[in-house]
């Protein structure tokens, strides 16, 4: 996985906790364990790496536009509290990408031989 996508993951997990208070050292403690547990990676990172990180959420670069806010001039959080990074909608050209992929693996599969098994070509046709 992607070091990044894992930042990104686990600062939305922590602001999404609302019975705690988020310090940057406290999002950057808890990137660096993410990072061990899932990469191996034990190096940690620099406080500069989660604050980017937490520019790039806010922004509509990777569609998230997250409403993370600071209060108290040190605590972070989701202005929203129902918000998540996970809940993002997907957009009407990911849609039409995705019907246009099944398509395709509808009629690049279905004259397989396992595939005919298993493939209803009736629930592909209404996409």
């Amino acid at each position: 996985m992607c070091q990044a996508l894992i930042r990104y993951k686990t600062i939305d997990t922590c602001l999404r906790n609302r019975y705690r208070q988020w310090t940057l050292e406290d999002l950057i403690d808890a990137c660096s364990d993410a990072l061990y547990e899932f990469e191996g990676i034990d190096k940690g990172i620099c406080k500069r790496t989660v604050q980017m990180d937490i520019q790039m959420m806010r922004s509509e670069k990777l569609g998230y536009n997250a409403p993370i806010v600071v209060y108290d001039n040190k605590f972070y959080k989701y202005d929203d509290p129902d918000y998540s990074i996970t809940n993002t909608p997907l957009s009407e050209q990911d849609l039409k990408l995705m019907s246009s992929l099944i398509r395709n693996c509808s009629v690049n599969f279905s004259d397989m031989p396992m595939a005919s098994k298993y493939w209803n070509r009736n629930i592909w046709q209404n996409l």
